[in-house]
C-alpha cells in the first residue's frame, strides 16, 4: 500500500512539474509562448528557467516555431500566465500592453457586445458591415476570423496570444494589412489535468470555468473546456429600469489529439459561444433639432464625366418626430422653420426629442427600445500534421457559423426615433495547406502553401428613422484564393535573408435587392402628401434608382424653391432595376474583384549570440467592397477599391546580463494608399477611398528580472500618421484631419513581485499601467468623439498554497475609475444625435482557482 501511495505521489509530483513547465510561474517568469508544434522545446525551456532570468519565447510568426529573439518581426507575445495575471478576459484587452496597438471592444453603431475595432500601427477599419473587411486579421488556431462582429474572443484555456505588427501579407495574407492577432488554444496532452475557477465581483459578477484533459489511450487525448460568465450591466436605463453593458456568455471547446503513428498528428476541435446580452452601453452626448424637414447638400465627386456634382436631400429625423409625429403634443409646428430661424422642441416637454435626455453620466441613459445583443457562434477545426523527414505537411480545414441580433438606440431617448438593429447570419469555410521544410543542413528553411476561403452571409436589417422605416443590408458571396511561399537562406552562421511572396485572387459579390423603403412617414405631412401621395422618400427611389437622369428639383426652380433637393413630383416610374419602385439601390448583384501580389523580404544579422539586427520590407492589401447603408436612394451601388500599405522596418533585439534584461526596438515607415475610411453621406456612414497617407513610428518593448522575485515589463509606441493626398469623395476629411483610432503615443508598464514564499505558500503582488495619448474615434474628427489622453491602472494580489493546488486572487481593474470613449457615432444634421460608448468603471473581483 505504501508503495502504491508513493507511486501515486510521484505521479502527482510529475504532473505538477509538467504543468509548471508548460505555463510557467505566476507573473512574467518565464514569458514562454508555446506554439502548437513547439512541444519539443519544453525541456529546453525548463532548463533555461531553472537557471533564473527570463525564459525563451517561442512564436509562430513565420508558420514555424522559433525563438522570438531570432525572428525579424515586431511581435508582442503573452502566455497563459501573463494573460491571467493581467486579468485579460478578451482579445481586446491585450492591446493595452502592446505598443502602437489599439483594439476596442465596440464597433461604431453596431450595438453588438461581441464586436471589436482593431488598429495596429495606424491601420484598421471602423466599419463592421459584412460588405467591409477588417484591416487587422484575427486567427484562432490557424483559422482566419472573417468578421469583426463575433471577433471579441473570450480568453479561456489559451496558450498564447501573439500580436504581429505591420503588414503580414505573405504567410497570413488575408486582411492583415495592419497586422495579425494570433490566438493559440492549449492542445490536448497525454496526461491528466484538471482546472476549476470561480470568480465574483462588482455588478453581481459570477464566472465559472472548468477544464479537464484526459489521456484516452497511448495515442489519443481529449481536452474539454467550458465557461459561463455573467454580470449586470453597468449602465442603468432610466426609461424602464433596465441595464446595458452586461455579460451573459457561455463558451465551450472540445478537442481531440490523435497520434496514430510517430509521423501523423490529428487535431480535431469544436467550439461554441452563446451570448444573450443587453446592448452595449451607449450614451447620448448631443442632440440637435432642426427647423426644416430637409436640406439639400452636394455629394462630392459623384458626377459623371462632364457633369456637375449631384445634390441630395438630407431629411431631419428630429424635425419629423417633433413637428410631424408629435406636432399635437406641443413639440413644434410643421414647416415653421422655412424662411425663418424655426421653432425647436421645448426642453421641458417629455413628449419631444430634446437635450433633456442627455444625462452627462456614462452610467445612466434614457435610451429605450429593444435591449438586446445576441450571438450564436460555432465552429469546427481539423488540423493534420504529417512529418516527412526534413519536411512537414500541414492541413487546416475549418468551418465557422454565426448569427447576430443586436439593437442600437441611436437617439438615446425613451422615444422610438432612431433604431439601428443588426441582423446578420454568416458562415465561412476555409482550407489551407502548408509545406514546411529545411534543406542543406538547415541552411534553407521554407514555407509554402495554398489557401481558400468561402464566405456567404445575409444582413436583412429593418432600420427605424424619424421619417421612414427601411430595410438595409443584402447578401454576400465571397471567394478568396491565395498561394504563398517564403524561405530563409542562412548565408553565414550569423547572416540570413528571407524573401517571400503571396498571390491573392478574390471575388466579392453583393446583392442589395432587399434594400427598400417600406414605411414612409412623409405622408403624414399635408404639404408633402399632396405632392407625393406614396411618400416623398419612395418618390426618391423612383426618381433615382434605375433612371438615366436623376429626377430631383434643382435649386432656384420657380415655385419650388423650398423643395430644392426633393424628387420631381409625379415625374418618375419604377424601372427594371427598381421593380417595386421603392428600392434604395438597383436590385442587381455587383462584384468586386482583385488580383494582387504582396511581396516581403527581410535581412537579419546576429551581431552577438544575444543581439539581432534586421531590416524588412512588406506589402499588404485589403480588397474593396460596397456600402450597404443607403437612404433615400442611390443611382448605383456605392463601392470602394482596394487599399495598400507598403512598410519599411528596421529593428534590434537584445538580451543582456544572462537573460536578466530583454530589450527590443523597431522603427518603421509605411506608405498607405487608397485608404478606406468611413464618412457620412446622407443619413448613413459610407466607406470611401480617402487618398494616401504616411505613417512613421517606433516601438520599444522590454522585460527584466533584476532578482528572481521581481519581474518587470514595459513598452512605448510612437506614431506620426498623416494624409499626403485627399480624394474629393472623402469630404469633409482634409489633409489636416487626424487618423481615427490612432493615438500618437502608447505606453505600458507592469510589475510582479513575489513578496512571500515560505511554508504556507507564495504571495504575489502585481500592478500595471497603460497609457494612450489623445485620439479621435472617427475619420471625420467630430469633436464629440475626441478622447483626451488617459491612463488606466490595475492591481491584484495572488496567494498560492504550498500544495500549489489552490490560488486565491483579488484585485481591482480601472483603479482610478477612468471613463474614456471607446467608440461612437455622430450624425447631427440628419439623425440629429451623437452617441458614444464609454469604458467600464472601476471593478473589484475575487477569484478562487484549483488545479490538479
Amino acid at each position: 500500500m505504501k508503495k502504491k501511495m508513493g507511486c501515486l505521489n510521484l505521479r502527482k509530483l510529475a504532473l505538477r512539474a509538467s504543468v509548471s513547465m508548460l505555463v510557467g510561474q505566476v507573473g512574467l517568469v518565464p514569458m514562454a509562448v508555446y506554439a502548437q508544434e513547439a512541444a519539443s522545446s519544453e525541456q529546453q525551456v525548463e532548463e533555461q528557467n531553472n537557471e533564473g532570468g527570463l525564459g525563451e519565447i517561442i512564436v509562430t510568426a513565420r508558420k514555424r516555431a522559433e525563438n522570438l529573439q531570432d525572428t525579424p518581426v515586431a511581435i508582442t507575445a503573452m502566455n497563459a500566465e501573463m494573460l491571467e495575471s493581467r486579468q485579460i478576459n478578451n482579445v481586446a484587452q491585450v492591446s493595452k500592453f502592446a505598443p502602437n496597438v489599439n483594439i476596442q471592444p465596440v464597433a461604431n453603431i453596431s450595438g453588438s457586445s461581441a464586436s471589436i475595432t482593431a488598429f495596429i500601427r495606424g491601420v484598421g477599419q471602423t466599419d463592421f458591415n459584412i460588405t467591409v473587411d477588417p484591416g487587422v486579421g484575427v486567427y484562432v488556431d490557424g483559422v482566419y476570423v472573417a468578421r469583426s462582429v463575433g471577433a471579441l474572443l473570450d480568453i479561456s484555456d489559451i496558450a498564447s496570444v501573439q500580436i504581429l505588427r505591420g503588414p503580414q501579407g505573405t504567410l497570413f495574407g488575408k486582411n492583415t494589412i495592419g497586422g495579425a492577432i494570433v490566438v493559440n488554444s492549449v492542445q490536448p496532452q497525454n496526461k491528466f489535468d484538471l482546472r476549476l475557477e470561480a470568480t465574483t465581483g462588482r455588478f453581481n459578477r459570477a464566472d465559472f470555468k472548468g477544464m479537464v484533459n484526459l489521456p484516452l489511450s497511448d495515442n489519443l487525448a481529449m481536452r474539454a473546456v467550458a465557461s459561463y460568465e455573467t454580470r449586470d450591466g453597468f449602465q442603468r436605463r432610466l426609461s424602464d429600469g433596465g441595464r446595458q453593458g452586461n455579460k451573459d456568455s457561455f463558451g465551450a471547446r472540445l478537442a481531440f489529439k490523435w497520434e496514430p503513428t510517430d509521423k501523423l498528428t490529428v487535431n480535431l476541435s469544436g467550439d461554441i459561444n452563446i451570448r444573450r446580452e443587453e446592448q452595449t452601453a451607449i450614451s447620448l452626448i448631443e442632440l440637435r433639432d432642426q427647423p426644416v424637414p430637409l436640406r439639400f447638400v452636394d455629394v462630392p465627386n459623384s458626377a459623371p464625366p462632364g457633369g456637375s456634382n449631384r445634390q441630395i436631400a438630407a431629411p431631419s429625423s428630429m424635425y419629423f418626430w417633433n413637428k410631424i409625429t408629435q406636432a399635437g403634443q406641443g413639440c413644434g409646428t410643421p414647416w415653421s422653420g422655412l424662411g425663418a430661424p424655426g421653432t425647436l422642441a421645448p426642453i421641458d416637454n417629455p413628449a419631444c426629442a430634446s437635450t433633456r435626455w442627455i444625462t452627462g453620466d456614462p452610467d445612466t441613459t434614457w435610451a429605450g427600445g429593444k435591449n438586446q445583443s445576441d450571438l450564436d457562434l460555432w465552429g469546427v477545426n481539423l488540423t493534420l500534421d504529417y512529418e516527412l523527414g526534413d519536411f512537414a505537411l500541414k492541413s487546416i480545414s475549418a468551418y465557422r457559423d454565426q448569427s447576430t441580433v443586436a439593437e442600437y438606440d441611436f437617439d438615446g431617448t425613451p422615444h422610438n426615433i432612431l433604431q439601428l438593429p443588426l441582423h446578420v447570419d454568416v458562415w465561412q469555410a476555409s482550407q489551407e495547406l502548408q509545406l514546411n521544410g529545411s534543406l542543406l543542413d538547415d541552411r534553407i528553411k521554407f514555407t509554402a502553401g495554398v489557401y481558400y476561403l468561402k464566405e456567404k452571409g445575409t444582413d436583412y436589417t429593418p432600420m427605424e428613422f424619424g421619417f421612414a422605416r427601411f430595410i438595409t443590408g443584402g447578401d454576400i458571396d465571397n471567394d478568396s484564393f491565395a498561394s504563398f511561399a517564403q524561405a530563409t537562406f542562412k548565408l553565414t552562421d550569423r547572416f540570413s535573408i528571407t524573401p517571400g511572396i503571396r498571390y491573392t485572387n478574390e471575388t466579392k459579390r453583393y446583392d442589395p435587392s432587399s434594400q427598400v423603403t417600406f414605411v414612409d412617414r412623409s405622408v403624414s405631412d399635408p404639404i408633402l402628401a399632396s405632392l407625393y401621395p406614396q411618400g416623398a422618400f419612395i418618390a426618391f427611389s423612383q426618381c433615382l434608382v434605375g433612371q438615366a437622369v436623376p429626377g430631383v428639383i434643382p435649386p432656384g426652380t420657380a415655385g419650388l424653391e423650398a423643395l430644392a433637393g426633393f424628387p420631381l413630383p409625379g415625374g418618375c416610374t419604377p424601372s427594371a432595376t427598381n421593380p417595386g419602385g421603392n428600392h434604395t439601390m438597383p436590385a442587381v448583384e455587383v462584384q468586386a474583384k482583385a488580383k494582387e501580389w504582396t511581396p516581403a523580404v527581410s535581412i537579419d544579422y546576429k551581431i552577438t549570440d544575444d543581439m539581432l539586427i534586421y531590416a524588412s520590407y512588406s506589402k499588404g492589401f485589403k480588397n474593396g467592397g460596397f456600402s450597404q447603408r443607403i437612404f433615400p436612394a442611390e443611382v448605383t451601388t456605392p463601392s470602394f477599391t482596394p487599399e495598400f500599405v507598403e512598410s519599411y522596418e528596421v529593428g534590434l533585439k537584445n538580451e543582456f546580463f544572462d537573460r536578466r534584461l530583454r530589450l527590443n526596438l523597431a522603427a518603421f515607415l509605411s506608405d498607405y494608399s487608397d485608404m478606406q475610411i468611413v464618412v457620412n453621406e446622407g443619413i448613413a456612414p459610407k466607406v470611401r477611398n480617402a487618398g494616401a497617407g504616411r505613417i512613421k513610428g517606433f516601438e520599444v518593448e522590454g522585460e527584466a528580472a533584476p532578482i528572481d522575485q521581481v519581474r518587470l515589463t514595459f513598452g512605448v509606441g510612437y506614431l506620426d500618421a498623416y494624409y499626403t493626398d485627399i480624394d474629393l469623395s472623402a469630404a469633409p476629411v482634409t489633409k489636416d484631419s487626424k487618423f481615427a483610432f490612432v493615438p500618437e503615443w502608447t505606453a505600458s508598464a507592469a510589475i510582479n513581485a513575489d513578496v512571500y514564499q515560505g511554508s504556507m505558500g507564495k504571495l504575489t503582488l502585481r500592478g500595471d499601467w497603460s497609457y494612450q495619448s489623445s485620439t479621435f474615434k472617427d475619420a471625420v474628427n467630430n469633436p464629440q468623439l475626441f478622447q483626451p489622453a488617459y491612463s488606466v491602472f490595475g492591481t491584484s494580489a495572488s496567494f498560492t498554497d504550498k500544495s500549489e493546488h489552490f490560488t486565491l486572487t483579488g484585485g481591482v481593474t480601472n483603479l482610478t475609475n477612468k471613463r474614456y470613449i471607446q467608440g461612437g457615432y455622430v450624425d447631427l444634421d440628419i439623425g440629429g444625435a451623437a452617441t458614444a460608448s464609454f469604458s467600464r468603471p472601476r471593478e473589484w473581483f475575487l477569484k478562487l482557482a484549483y488545479k490538479y
